[in-house]
């Protein structure tokens, strides 16, 4: 019985990106909606329904969960819809598009979500009750008070937003393909379709149409995984828009929580931060946060999370391809990097779900890396050559001196450092998120102090580039938003975890509910275009 304990609150802490109470540790995820229940998404003829559509179409028309989720106020919707892939591929995603009472909405919110899986059955729109209700999962009760009067969703609809929640394509969705994990490029734009989806189907939701050149205010919003896809979706936004001469949108706010970022050294960061990047942290990182009954759990998240992105990533077959770029190279394989044991285990690990029945399998197969004195995940040079005990692995002093190692090992590094989300990373895109007229927009991020995920764990009250991931990523900003033309606000919230992050950015201290609170005052401001510059305090100097 203990050992089934422990394995679903391991799997429950592994869901970077499932949300908890700023006061209660998350509770087991629930289970992914059966397959003859009546859905949208899993009944599709996805091949059928694809021809001749482009992205932004519906493949469908949208199922009406409203019912299902317990929403307190407004409408819910499933949907099935067309977004783009590699190589200008237009691909099927699921998702979920919540609007408010009456016919018009005055903005969209975008919400990426954290991990959960990289299956169709995985997602958060096959649980609409969890999207509309507490954590995990959901937007619904995302305050200390834990009531959706009291939450985001509710009083995002009750101002008068939509709020569209992307599921990112994944195996399920007439594909065999997993999810492309925190590859930037689609999940980015599966993030921005999905709002085109509601503005050029806009009667289909109960809306009166969207005016052509309407230019609503968009914000991307988004946690862990999904925080790193709001990054990208608002570097991609201006030039995606317009490559689809969509004028119904318009970006004008970026927010991220706990954003998947800095995934190794790229040329110009600080020689400091080596060994200090994502992946480095990750690897053999034992998570002593994650705990049962008070004790605290060894876990090796970076063989559960890296199986997610490396199986992933080599289902690409052309990166360059297309107007839209996903990778710098035709494709990578998973087999160049990793050991004999991390190759075995590595198809296992990304085919299940997190915090569902299929966890049991990625604890079985993860648990073998525990000590890697006995077992690594990588092979050399990824694994960090001769060293011995818990270190921190080796990616980041492979991908500084790249041209050492043979070309598979050179072209994972390039494939890290392109698909970087914020101006560290190495790819033909904006490094900044855009206007539709090229103006940079406001950017908002929240971060825990007491992060072993996507790591930020303060050293005698302090973070710094060297103990904190974002604050690396608000370095890479600071030149371009400091100047007294932009606005960056970083929140860093002290003792907080990965799983906190969320309902700590959207609870007001004052009295524990949504309005007031932190991502609450970004949101409004952006919408109302009336966020004054502003620059966060450099927490290495405060």
């Amino acid at each position: 019985m203990k050992a089934l304990a422990t394995s679903l609150v391991i799997i429950t802490a592994l869901g970077a990106g499932t949300i908890a109470s700023a006061q209660a540790a998350p509770p087991p995820a629930a289970s992914p909606q059966p397959r003859d229940a009546g859905n949208v998404c899993l009944d599709l003829n996805v091949k059928a329904a694809l021809a001749g559509k482009k992205a932004g179409d519906l493949l469908a028309p949208p199922q009406d969960v409203t019912a299902e989720s317990g929403l307190a106020t407004g409408r819910l919707y499933r949907i099935a819809y067309a977004t783009t892939a590699e190589a200008g591929s237009v691909v099927a995603s699921c998702g979920l598009i919540a609007v408010p009472n009456g016919k018009s909405v005055s903005g969209v919110v975008a919400w990426a979500h954290g991990t959960v899986g990289l299956k169709e059955e995985c997602q958060p729109s096959m649980n609409p009750a969890g999207f509309a209700g507490p954590m995990p999962g959901g937007l619904g009760a995302l305050s200390k008070n834990s009531d959706q009067k009291d939450g985001l969703l509710y009083n995002m609809l009750a101002d008068g937003f939509a709020v569209v929640a992307t599921d990112y394509p994944s195996a399920g969705m007439g594909t065999t393909d997993l999810q492309s994990y925190v590859l930037g490029v689609p999940s980015g734009l599966a993030v921005i379709d999905s709002a085109r989806t509601l503005t050029a189907n806009a009667a289909q939701f109960g809306l009166s149409a969207v005016a052509a050149d309407a230019q609503l205010p968009l914000v991307t919003l988004g946690h862990s995984q999904g925080g790193g896809s709001s990054i990208w979706a608002g570097q991609l936004a201006q030039r995606y828009l317009s490559a689809k001469s969509d004028r119904t949108l318009n970006l004008v706010g970026v927010a991220a929580e706990a954003p998947a970022s800095q995934f190794t050294t790229s040329p110009g960061q600080p020689r400091a931060y080596l060994g200090n990047h994502l992946g480095d942290r990750d690897m053999y990182n034992m998570n002593p946060g994650i705990k049962v009954f008070g004790i605290s759990v060894p876990f090796p998240i970076g063989a559960a999370l890296f199986s997610y992105v490396t199986v992933s990533w080599s289902q690409v077959d052309n990166g360059l391809g297309g107007e839209f770029p996903v990778g710098p190279s035709k494709s990578v394989d998973y087999r160049d990097v990793l050991s004999t044991q991390g190759a075995a285990a590595a198809p296992t690990i990304a085919s299940n779900c997190l915090g569902t029945s299929g966890g049991s399998a990625i604890v079985k197969n993860a648990a073998q890396f525990l000590n890697p004195n006995s077992s690594r995940f990588f092979g050399p040079p990824f694994d960090g050559s001769n060293a011995t005990g818990f270190w921190r692995g080796g990616i980041d002093k492979t991908c500084d001196n790249p041209g050492k190692f043979p070309n598979a090992i050179q072209q994972w590094c390039a494939w890290l450092q392109f698909n970087m989300p914020g101006p560290n990373g190495i790819n033909p895109y904006s490094k900044l998120p855009r206007d539709n007229s090229g103006k940079k927009v406001p950017i908002y991020i929240a971060q825990g102090t007491n992060d072993r995920i996507i790591w930020c764990v303060a050293e005698g009250g302090m973070v710094r580039g060297t103990n904190c991931l974002t604050d690396q990523l608000f370095h890479s900003y600071e030149g371009s938003y400091c100047d007294g033309t932009g606005y960056l606000d970083v929140d860093y919230f002290a003792n907080v975890d990965h799983f906190q992050v969320p309902a700590a950015a959207s609870t007001n201290p004052a009295n524990g509910t949504y309005n007031g609170s932190p991502l609450d005052v970004f949101v409004r401001g952006a919408m109302n275009g009336n966020l004054s510059p502003k620059c966060s305090i450099d927490p290495d100097l405060s």
